[in-house]
Protein backbone atom coordinates (compact mmCIF):
# COMPACT_ATOMS: atom_id res chain seq x y z
CA UNK A 1 0.00 0.00 0.00
CA UNK A 2 1.36 3.39 -0.96
CA UNK A 3 2.47 5.54 1.93
CA UNK A 4 0.67 8.85 2.37
CA UNK A 5 2.56 12.04 1.45
CA UNK A 6 4.94 13.46 4.06
CA UNK A 7 4.71 10.27 6.12
CA UNK A 8 8.30 10.61 7.26
CA UNK A 9 7.68 14.14 8.54
CA UNK A 10 4.55 13.01 10.36
CA UNK A 11 6.51 10.32 12.19
CA UNK A 12 9.13 12.83 13.35
CA UNK A 13 9.25 14.87 16.55
CA UNK A 14 9.52 18.59 17.13
CA UNK A 15 12.90 20.31 16.95
CA UNK A 16 14.09 23.09 19.30
CA UNK A 17 14.15 25.56 16.40
CA UNK A 18 10.78 27.22 15.79
CA UNK A 19 11.49 27.92 12.10
CA UNK A 20 12.20 24.24 11.37
CA UNK A 21 8.99 23.21 13.09
CA UNK A 22 6.97 25.75 11.13
CA UNK A 23 8.48 24.54 7.86
CA UNK A 24 7.43 21.00 8.82
CA UNK A 25 3.86 22.16 9.45
CA UNK A 26 3.78 24.16 6.23
CA UNK A 27 4.90 21.13 4.24
CA UNK A 28 2.54 18.64 5.90
CA UNK A 29 -0.45 20.99 5.73
CA UNK A 30 0.25 22.00 2.10
CA UNK A 31 0.74 25.68 2.75
CA UNK A 32 0.30 28.18 1.19
CA UNK A 33 -2.20 26.25 -0.95
CA UNK A 34 -4.34 25.69 2.14
CA UNK A 35 -5.54 29.22 2.83
CA UNK A 36 -7.54 28.23 5.91
CA UNK A 37 -4.49 27.05 7.89
CA UNK A 38 -3.29 29.91 10.09
CA UNK A 39 0.19 30.38 11.59
CA UNK A 40 -0.19 33.20 14.13
CA UNK A 41 3.22 34.38 15.32
CA UNK A 42 3.52 36.41 18.53
CA UNK A 43 6.08 37.22 21.18
CA UNK A 44 5.77 35.81 24.64
CA UNK A 45 8.20 37.48 27.02
CA UNK A 46 11.65 37.31 25.48
CA UNK A 47 11.05 34.63 22.86
CA UNK A 48 8.88 33.98 19.82
CA UNK A 49 5.94 31.60 19.71
CA UNK A 50 3.38 30.58 17.09
CA UNK A 51 -0.21 29.35 17.29
CA UNK A 52 -1.23 26.93 14.52
CA UNK A 53 -4.92 26.31 13.82
CA UNK A 54 -7.46 25.85 11.02
CA UNK A 55 -9.83 28.73 10.41
CA UNK A 56 -13.43 27.68 10.91
CA UNK A 57 -12.51 24.56 12.87
CA UNK A 58 -11.10 26.48 15.85
CA UNK A 59 -12.79 29.24 17.83
CA UNK A 60 -11.05 32.58 17.11
CA UNK A 61 -12.37 34.09 20.33
CA UNK A 62 -10.81 31.38 22.48
CA UNK A 63 -7.48 31.76 20.70
CA UNK A 64 -7.46 35.56 21.00
CA UNK A 65 -8.65 35.79 24.60
CA UNK A 66 -7.27 32.69 26.31
CA UNK A 67 -4.00 32.18 24.41
CA UNK A 68 -2.70 35.35 22.76
CA UNK A 69 -4.07 37.86 25.27
CA UNK A 70 -3.34 35.60 28.26
CA UNK A 71 0.30 35.20 27.24
CA UNK A 72 0.67 38.93 26.72
CA UNK A 73 -0.88 39.88 30.07
CA UNK A 74 0.89 37.23 32.14
CA UNK A 75 4.28 38.91 31.97
CA UNK A 76 6.07 35.77 30.83
CA UNK A 77 9.69 35.88 31.84
CA UNK A 78 12.30 35.35 29.18
CA UNK A 79 14.63 33.83 31.76
CA UNK A 80 12.78 30.51 31.70
CA UNK A 81 14.95 27.65 30.37
CA UNK A 82 14.13 27.17 26.65
CA UNK A 83 13.32 23.46 27.03
CA UNK A 84 10.72 24.30 29.73
CA UNK A 85 8.89 27.09 27.91
CA UNK A 86 5.93 24.97 26.79
CA UNK A 87 5.43 23.56 30.28
CA UNK A 88 5.69 27.06 31.77
CA UNK A 89 3.12 28.40 29.34
CA UNK A 90 0.69 25.63 30.27
CA UNK A 91 1.13 26.17 34.02
CA UNK A 92 1.27 29.99 34.17
CA UNK A 93 -0.18 31.59 31.04
CA UNK A 94 -2.70 29.65 28.99
CA UNK A 95 -6.26 29.85 30.37
CA UNK A 96 -7.78 26.87 28.58
CA UNK A 97 -8.74 23.89 30.74
CA UNK A 98 -7.89 21.09 28.31
CA UNK A 99 -4.21 21.53 27.51
CA UNK A 100 -1.46 18.92 27.04
CA UNK A 101 2.16 18.92 25.97
CA UNK A 102 3.10 16.95 22.86
CA UNK A 103 6.30 16.18 20.94
CA UNK A 104 4.98 14.09 18.05
CA UNK A 105 4.27 15.96 14.83
CA UNK A 106 1.48 13.58 13.81
CA UNK A 107 -0.42 14.07 17.08
CA UNK A 108 -0.15 17.84 16.75
CA UNK A 109 -1.27 17.83 13.10
CA UNK A 110 -4.21 15.51 13.86
CA UNK A 111 -5.29 17.80 16.69
CA UNK A 112 -5.04 20.92 14.53
CA UNK A 113 -7.12 19.32 11.76
CA UNK A 114 -9.71 18.38 14.37
CA UNK A 115 -10.16 21.97 15.55
CA UNK A 116 -7.52 22.20 18.28
CA UNK A 117 -4.69 24.74 18.42
CA UNK A 118 -1.00 23.89 18.58
CA UNK A 119 1.35 26.39 20.26
CA UNK A 120 5.05 26.09 19.36
CA UNK A 121 7.81 27.92 21.25
CA UNK A 122 11.26 28.84 19.96
CA UNK A 123 13.98 26.83 21.70
CA UNK A 124 11.59 24.14 22.95
CA UNK A 125 11.18 20.70 21.36
CA UNK A 126 7.71 20.39 22.86
CA UNK A 127 4.43 21.98 21.86
CA UNK A 128 1.07 22.60 23.47
CA UNK A 129 -2.18 21.13 22.15
CA UNK A 130 -5.18 23.15 23.35
CA UNK A 131 -8.89 22.48 23.12
CA UNK A 132 -10.30 25.30 20.98
CA UNK A 133 -12.88 23.51 18.83
CA UNK A 134 -15.50 25.90 17.59
CA UNK A 135 -16.83 24.50 14.32
CA UNK A 136 -20.52 24.67 13.52
CA UNK A 137 -22.59 21.54 14.00
CA UNK A 138 -26.26 20.68 13.92
CA UNK A 139 -28.13 21.26 17.19
CA UNK A 140 -29.89 18.43 19.00
CA UNK A 141 -33.25 17.79 17.32
CA UNK A 142 -35.91 15.11 17.17
CA UNK A 143 -34.85 11.74 15.73
CA UNK A 144 -35.88 11.49 12.10
CA UNK A 145 -36.02 7.70 11.67
CA UNK A 146 -36.95 6.48 15.16
CA UNK A 147 -39.89 8.67 16.03
CA UNK A 148 -41.91 7.73 19.12
CA UNK A 149 -45.25 8.75 20.55
CA UNK A 150 -44.18 8.58 24.20
CA UNK A 151 -40.61 9.14 25.34
CA UNK A 152 -37.57 11.28 24.74
CA UNK A 153 -37.50 13.56 21.72
CA UNK A 154 -33.70 13.97 21.46
CA UNK A 155 -31.51 12.44 18.79
CA UNK A 156 -27.78 12.10 18.26
CA UNK A 157 -25.99 14.69 16.10
CA UNK A 158 -22.76 14.68 14.06
CA UNK A 159 -20.58 15.91 16.95
CA UNK A 160 -18.93 13.14 18.97
CA UNK A 161 -18.56 15.38 22.02
CA UNK A 162 -22.25 16.32 21.94
CA UNK A 163 -23.27 12.67 21.60
CA UNK A 164 -21.14 11.62 24.57
CA UNK A 165 -22.69 14.44 26.58
CA UNK A 166 -26.18 13.21 25.70
CA UNK A 167 -25.26 9.70 26.84
CA UNK A 168 -23.82 10.94 30.12
CA UNK A 169 -27.01 12.89 30.79
CA UNK A 170 -28.96 9.63 30.65
CA UNK A 171 -26.36 7.49 32.48
CA UNK A 172 -24.98 9.62 35.29
CA UNK A 173 -22.73 7.00 36.81
CA UNK A 174 -18.99 7.04 37.57
CA UNK A 175 -18.88 3.51 36.15
CA UNK A 176 -19.66 4.80 32.65
CA UNK A 177 -16.38 4.40 30.77
CA UNK A 178 -15.57 6.18 27.50
CA UNK A 179 -12.50 4.89 25.66
CA UNK A 180 -11.30 7.11 22.81
CA UNK A 181 -9.70 5.45 19.79
CA UNK A 182 -8.54 6.62 16.37
CA UNK A 183 -9.18 4.34 13.40
CA UNK A 184 -8.26 4.68 9.73
CA UNK A 185 -4.70 4.43 8.47
CA UNK A 186 -5.02 7.32 6.00
CA UNK A 187 -7.77 9.68 7.13
CA UNK A 188 -8.19 9.14 10.88
CA UNK A 189 -11.63 8.99 12.49
CA UNK A 190 -12.21 9.51 16.21
CA UNK A 191 -14.46 6.90 17.80
CA UNK A 192 -15.57 6.23 21.36
CA UNK A 193 -16.18 2.82 22.93
CA UNK A 194 -18.69 3.31 25.75
CA UNK A 195 -19.75 0.76 28.38
CA UNK A 196 -20.73 0.41 32.02
CA UNK A 197 -17.87 -1.11 33.98
CA UNK A 198 -19.02 -4.03 36.08
CA UNK A 199 -22.15 -4.52 33.95
CA UNK A 200 -20.83 -5.22 30.46
CA UNK A 201 -18.77 -8.40 30.22
CA UNK A 202 -15.02 -7.82 30.13
CA UNK A 203 -14.55 -10.39 27.36
CA UNK A 204 -17.10 -8.61 25.15
CA UNK A 205 -15.50 -5.21 25.74
CA UNK A 206 -12.05 -6.62 25.03
CA UNK A 207 -13.25 -8.19 21.78
CA UNK A 208 -14.87 -4.91 20.69
CA UNK A 209 -11.69 -2.99 21.46
CA UNK A 210 -9.57 -5.53 19.58
CA UNK A 211 -11.79 -5.39 16.47
CA UNK A 212 -11.74 -1.59 16.42
CA UNK A 213 -7.96 -1.46 16.78
CA UNK A 214 -7.61 -4.06 14.02
CA UNK A 215 -9.36 -1.88 11.41
CA UNK A 216 -6.77 -1.12 8.74
CA UNK A 217 -8.93 0.66 6.16
CA UNK A 218 -7.41 3.93 4.88
CA UNK A 219 -10.61 5.82 5.73
CA UNK A 220 -13.70 4.92 7.74
CA UNK A 221 -16.69 6.95 6.63
CA UNK A 222 -19.11 6.68 9.49
CA UNK A 223 -20.83 4.18 11.72
CA UNK A 224 -22.16 2.06 8.85
CA UNK A 225 -18.64 1.27 7.64
CA UNK A 226 -17.49 0.47 11.18
CA UNK A 227 -20.39 -1.94 11.56
CA UNK A 228 -19.39 -3.84 8.41
CA UNK A 229 -15.75 -4.02 9.48
CA UNK A 230 -16.31 -5.45 12.96
CA UNK A 231 -19.39 -7.68 12.59
CA UNK A 232 -19.05 -11.41 13.24
CA UNK A 233 -20.37 -12.27 9.77
CA UNK A 234 -20.04 -9.32 7.36
CA UNK A 235 -21.60 -11.31 4.50
CA UNK A 236 -24.79 -12.08 6.43
CA UNK A 237 -27.83 -10.07 5.38
CA UNK A 238 -29.24 -9.63 8.88
CA UNK A 239 -27.67 -6.83 10.95
CA UNK A 240 -25.64 -8.07 13.92
CA UNK A 241 -25.46 -4.71 15.68
CA UNK A 242 -28.20 -2.27 16.61
CA UNK A 243 -27.89 1.11 14.94
CA UNK A 244 -29.83 3.79 16.79
CA UNK A 245 -30.10 7.57 16.65
CA UNK A 246 -31.70 7.81 20.11
CA UNK A 247 -29.59 8.51 23.23
CA UNK A 248 -32.25 6.96 25.50
CA UNK A 249 -32.15 3.72 23.48
CA UNK A 250 -28.35 3.61 23.63
CA UNK A 251 -28.43 4.31 27.38
CA UNK A 252 -30.92 1.49 27.89
CA UNK A 253 -28.61 -0.88 26.01
CA UNK A 254 -25.66 0.17 28.19
CA UNK A 255 -27.62 -0.61 31.34
CA UNK A 256 -28.49 -4.05 29.98
CA UNK A 257 -24.82 -4.95 29.63
CA UNK A 258 -24.14 -3.95 26.03
CA UNK A 259 -21.49 -1.57 24.75
CA UNK A 260 -21.94 1.36 22.37
CA UNK A 261 -19.71 2.78 19.65
CA UNK A 262 -19.96 6.40 18.56
CA UNK A 263 -17.95 8.09 15.82
CA UNK A 264 -17.23 11.65 14.78
CA UNK A 265 -19.58 12.94 12.05
CA UNK A 266 -22.09 10.11 12.60
CA UNK A 267 -25.50 10.83 14.17
CA UNK A 268 -25.93 7.20 15.17
CA UNK A 269 -24.62 4.80 17.81
CA UNK A 270 -23.86 1.11 17.38
CA UNK A 271 -24.74 -1.20 20.25
CA UNK A 272 -23.85 -4.86 20.68
CA UNK A 273 -24.20 -7.70 21.39
CA UNK A 274 -27.77 -7.87 20.10
CA UNK A 275 -30.33 -10.55 19.39
CA UNK A 276 -33.14 -10.58 16.86
CA UNK A 277 -35.55 -9.57 19.59
CA UNK A 278 -33.71 -6.28 20.15
CA UNK A 279 -34.46 -5.37 16.55
CA UNK A 280 -38.24 -5.62 16.97
CA UNK A 281 -38.31 -3.56 20.17
CA UNK A 282 -39.18 0.14 19.95
CA UNK A 283 -37.96 2.88 22.24
CA UNK A 284 -41.37 3.85 23.55
CA UNK A 285 -42.21 0.29 24.65
CA UNK A 286 -40.51 1.07 27.96
CA UNK A 287 -42.52 4.23 28.55
CA UNK A 288 -45.89 2.52 28.05
CA UNK A 289 -47.86 0.29 30.36
CA UNK A 290 -46.79 -3.29 29.85
CA UNK A 291 -50.17 -4.26 28.34
CA UNK A 292 -49.83 -1.65 25.60
CA UNK A 293 -46.20 -2.54 24.91
CA UNK A 294 -47.03 -6.24 24.62
CA UNK A 295 -49.92 -5.56 22.23
CA UNK A 296 -47.77 -3.39 19.94
CA UNK A 297 -44.98 -5.96 19.87
CA UNK A 298 -47.47 -8.66 18.85
CA UNK A 299 -48.68 -6.37 16.07
CA UNK A 300 -45.07 -5.91 14.89
CA UNK A 301 -44.36 -9.63 14.89
CA UNK A 302 -47.55 -10.37 12.94
CA UNK A 303 -46.62 -7.64 10.45
CA UNK A 304 -43.11 -9.09 10.13
CA UNK A 305 -44.46 -12.60 9.44
CA UNK A 306 -46.96 -11.27 6.88
CA UNK A 307 -44.25 -9.26 5.17
CA UNK A 308 -41.94 -12.26 4.99
CA UNK A 309 -44.33 -15.05 3.97
CA UNK A 310 -47.52 -13.61 2.48
CA UNK A 311 -46.34 -13.00 -1.15
CA UNK A 312 -44.56 -16.38 -1.26
CA UNK A 313 -47.65 -18.12 0.12
CA UNK A 314 -49.86 -16.45 -2.51
CA UNK A 315 -47.54 -17.49 -5.35
CA UNK A 316 -47.22 -21.06 -4.05
CA UNK A 317 -50.99 -21.51 -3.71
CA UNK A 318 -51.82 -19.98 -7.10
CA UNK A 319 -49.20 -21.95 -9.03
CA UNK A 320 -49.15 -25.32 -7.27
CA UNK A 321 -51.96 -25.72 -4.71
CA UNK A 322 -55.13 -24.08 -6.00
CA UNK A 323 -57.11 -26.96 -4.45
CA UNK A 324 -56.30 -25.53 -1.00
CA UNK A 325 -58.00 -22.21 -1.77
CA UNK A 326 -61.73 -21.98 -0.90
CA UNK A 327 -63.80 -22.24 -4.06
CA UNK A 328 -65.55 -18.89 -3.69
CA UNK A 329 -62.23 -17.08 -3.19
CA UNK A 330 -60.62 -19.00 -6.06
CA UNK A 331 -63.44 -18.03 -8.42
CA UNK A 332 -63.14 -14.40 -7.36
CA UNK A 333 -59.38 -14.41 -7.98
CA UNK A 334 -59.80 -16.16 -11.33
CA UNK A 335 -62.38 -13.60 -12.40
CA UNK A 336 -60.13 -10.65 -11.56
CA UNK A 337 -57.18 -12.30 -13.32
CA UNK A 338 -59.09 -13.30 -16.43
CA UNK A 339 -57.74 -10.42 -18.52
CA UNK A 340 -54.28 -10.18 -16.91
CA UNK A 341 -51.65 -11.29 -19.47
CA UNK A 342 -48.84 -12.00 -16.97
CA UNK A 343 -48.09 -14.93 -14.73
CA UNK A 344 -48.64 -14.73 -10.98
CA UNK A 345 -44.88 -14.70 -10.32
CA UNK A 346 -44.27 -11.85 -12.75
CA UNK A 347 -47.16 -9.89 -11.23
CA UNK A 348 -45.76 -10.21 -7.71
CA UNK A 349 -42.21 -9.29 -8.73
CA UNK A 350 -43.46 -6.33 -10.77
CA UNK A 351 -45.53 -4.96 -7.89
CA UNK A 352 -42.71 -5.50 -5.38
CA UNK A 353 -40.31 -3.60 -7.61
CA UNK A 354 -42.86 -0.81 -8.21
CA UNK A 355 -43.58 -0.47 -4.49
CA UNK A 356 -39.94 -0.10 -3.51
CA UNK A 357 -39.24 2.13 -6.50
CA UNK A 358 -41.88 4.54 -5.16
CA UNK A 359 -40.43 4.23 -1.67
CA UNK A 360 -36.89 4.98 -2.84
CA UNK A 361 -38.03 7.87 -5.01
CA UNK A 362 -39.98 9.35 -2.10
CA UNK A 363 -36.88 9.10 0.08
CA UNK A 364 -34.47 10.76 -2.35
CA UNK A 365 -36.48 13.55 -3.94
CA UNK A 366 -36.92 16.98 -2.30
CA UNK A 367 -39.57 17.06 0.40
CA UNK A 368 -41.57 19.75 -1.43
CA UNK A 369 -42.64 17.28 -4.11
CA UNK A 370 -42.64 14.13 -2.00
CA UNK A 371 -46.43 14.08 -1.71
CA UNK A 372 -46.65 14.22 -5.50
CA UNK A 373 -44.79 10.93 -5.81
CA UNK A 374 -47.17 9.27 -3.36
CA UNK A 375 -50.18 10.51 -5.33
CA UNK A 376 -48.71 9.44 -8.66
CA UNK A 377 -47.76 6.04 -7.26
CA UNK A 378 -51.19 5.46 -5.76
CA UNK A 379 -53.15 6.62 -8.81
CA UNK A 380 -51.11 5.41 -11.76
CA UNK A 381 -49.52 2.23 -10.41
CA UNK A 382 -52.62 1.28 -8.48
CA UNK A 383 -55.93 2.12 -10.03
CA UNK A 384 -54.60 2.61 -13.55
CA UNK A 385 -52.76 -0.73 -13.52
CA UNK A 386 -55.91 -2.54 -12.38
CA UNK A 387 -58.09 -0.74 -14.95
CA UNK A 388 -55.66 -1.67 -17.70
CA UNK A 389 -55.82 -5.34 -16.61
CA UNK A 390 -52.08 -5.42 -15.95
CA UNK A 391 -52.40 -6.24 -12.25
CA UNK A 392 -55.15 -8.06 -10.36
CA UNK A 393 -56.84 -6.16 -7.50
CA UNK A 394 -56.06 -8.81 -4.88
CA UNK A 395 -52.35 -8.36 -5.53
CA UNK A 396 -52.65 -4.66 -4.68
CA UNK A 397 -54.02 -5.69 -1.27
CA UNK A 398 -51.25 -8.25 -0.75
CA UNK A 399 -48.48 -5.80 -1.63
CA UNK A 400 -50.01 -3.11 0.59
CA UNK A 401 -50.15 -5.51 3.57
CA UNK A 402 -46.61 -6.64 2.84
CA UNK A 403 -45.29 -3.09 2.72
CA UNK A 404 -47.09 -2.10 5.91
CA UNK A 405 -45.64 -5.15 7.63
CA UNK A 406 -42.12 -4.11 6.58
CA UNK A 407 -42.58 -0.60 7.93
CA UNK A 408 -43.90 -1.92 11.24
CA UNK A 409 -40.37 -3.18 12.03
CA UNK A 410 -38.64 -0.41 14.06
CA UNK A 411 -35.13 -1.19 12.80
CA UNK A 412 -34.56 -0.02 9.22
CA UNK A 413 -31.72 -2.44 8.44
CA UNK A 414 -33.68 -5.41 9.77
CA UNK A 415 -36.66 -4.37 7.64
CA UNK A 416 -34.49 -4.33 4.51
CA UNK A 417 -33.14 -7.80 5.29
CA UNK A 418 -36.74 -9.05 5.48
CA UNK A 419 -37.34 -7.60 2.00
CA UNK A 420 -34.40 -9.53 0.54
CA UNK A 421 -35.46 -12.82 2.10
CA UNK A 422 -39.06 -12.24 1.06
CA UNK A 423 -38.01 -12.18 -2.60
CA UNK A 424 -36.07 -15.42 -2.13
CA UNK A 425 -39.10 -17.04 -0.51
CA UNK A 426 -41.30 -15.90 -3.42
CA UNK A 427 -38.94 -17.62 -5.88
CA UNK A 428 -38.80 -20.86 -3.90
CA UNK A 429 -42.58 -20.83 -3.56
CA UNK A 430 -42.91 -20.40 -7.34
CA UNK A 431 -40.55 -23.31 -8.02
CA UNK A 432 -41.61 -25.85 -5.38
CA UNK A 433 -44.88 -24.64 -3.94
CA UNK A 434 -45.58 -25.00 -0.24
CA UNK A 435 -42.74 -27.49 0.09
CA UNK A 436 -40.31 -24.89 -1.16
CA UNK A 437 -41.89 -22.29 1.15
CA UNK A 438 -41.41 -24.54 4.18
CA UNK A 439 -37.87 -25.44 3.10
CA UNK A 440 -36.98 -21.77 2.70
CA UNK A 441 -38.46 -20.91 6.11
CA UNK A 442 -36.53 -23.78 7.71
CA UNK A 443 -33.29 -22.72 6.01
CA UNK A 444 -33.85 -19.15 7.21
CA UNK A 445 -34.43 -20.36 10.76
CA UNK A 446 -31.23 -22.45 10.63
CA UNK A 447 -29.35 -19.43 9.32
CA UNK A 448 -30.64 -17.30 12.20
CA UNK A 449 -29.50 -19.95 14.67
CA UNK A 450 -25.98 -19.83 13.21
CA UNK A 451 -25.51 -16.06 13.52
CA UNK A 452 -23.58 -14.61 16.45
CA UNK A 453 -23.24 -11.03 17.65
CA UNK A 454 -19.93 -10.78 19.49
CA UNK A 455 -20.35 -14.40 20.51
CA UNK A 456 -24.01 -14.08 21.57
CA UNK A 457 -26.51 -16.34 19.69
CA UNK A 458 -28.88 -14.33 17.50
CA UNK A 459 -32.04 -16.11 18.73
CA UNK A 460 -31.06 -16.21 22.40
CA UNK A 461 -32.51 -16.36 25.01
CA UNK A 462 -35.11 -18.48 23.21
CA UNK A 463 -32.73 -20.69 21.20
CA UNK A 464 -30.57 -21.55 23.03
CA UNK A 465 -32.59 -20.91 26.17
CA UNK A 466 -31.00 -18.54 28.66
CA UNK A 467 -32.23 -16.96 31.92
CA UNK A 468 -33.75 -13.60 31.12
CA UNK A 469 -36.26 -10.93 32.05
CA UNK A 470 -39.83 -11.34 30.75
CA UNK A 471 -39.12 -8.62 28.18
CA UNK A 472 -38.23 -10.51 25.02
CA UNK A 473 -41.29 -10.85 22.80
CA UNK A 474 -43.91 -10.09 25.41
CA UNK A 475 -43.25 -7.18 27.72
CA UNK A 476 -44.60 -8.25 31.09
CA UNK A 477 -44.93 -6.18 34.25
CA UNK A 478 -41.94 -4.06 35.29
CA UNK A 479 -42.14 -5.62 38.77
CA UNK A 480 -41.11 -8.97 37.29
CA UNK A 481 -38.10 -7.61 35.41
CA UNK A 482 -35.46 -8.20 38.06
CA UNK A 483 -32.94 -10.37 36.20
CA UNK A 484 -29.93 -9.10 34.28
CA UNK A 485 -29.77 -9.92 30.60
CA UNK A 486 -28.05 -13.21 29.93
CA UNK A 487 -25.00 -11.56 28.29
CA UNK A 488 -24.43 -9.13 31.18
CA UNK A 489 -22.13 -9.97 34.07
CA UNK A 490 -23.73 -12.27 36.63
CA UNK A 491 -22.35 -10.13 39.46
CA UNK A 492 -23.58 -6.88 37.89
CA UNK A 493 -24.02 -4.14 40.47
CA UNK A 494 -26.89 -2.62 38.46
CA UNK A 495 -29.25 -5.61 38.68
CA UNK A 496 -30.51 -7.80 41.45
CA UNK A 497 -33.54 -9.37 43.03
CA UNK A 498 -34.31 -6.21 44.94
CA UNK A 499 -34.29 -4.01 41.85
CA UNK A 500 -38.05 -3.91 41.24
CA UNK A 501 -40.32 -4.27 44.25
Amino acid sequence: MAEQPHAQLLRSELKPQLEENLKTFETVLNMPLNKDVVLRRYRCGGYEACAVYVEGMADDRKISEFILHACKESGCAGAIAPESRAQWLMERCVEIAQCTTERRVQALVTGVLGGMTAVLCDGCAEGLLLETRGFVHRPVNKPSNEAVVIGSQEGFVESLRANLTLLRRYVQSPQLVTERLTIGSGVPTNVALVYLKGVCGEAVVGEARRRLQRIGAPDVQGIGVIQQLIEDRPRAIFPQMLQTERPDRAASCLMEGQFAILAENSPYALTAPVTMFHLIHASDDTFMRWQYGTFLRVVRVVGLILSLLLPGLYVALMLHHTHLIPLTLLLSIAETRADVPFTVLFEVLLMEFSFYLINEAGTRIPSQIGSTVSIVGALILGQAAVSASIISPILIILVALTGLGSYAVPNYSFGLSIVVYRLLIVLTGALLGLYGLLAAALALLMHLCSIRSFGVPYLAPVAPKRPHNPDILLRLSIHRQNRPMFYARRDSWLHGKGRAQ
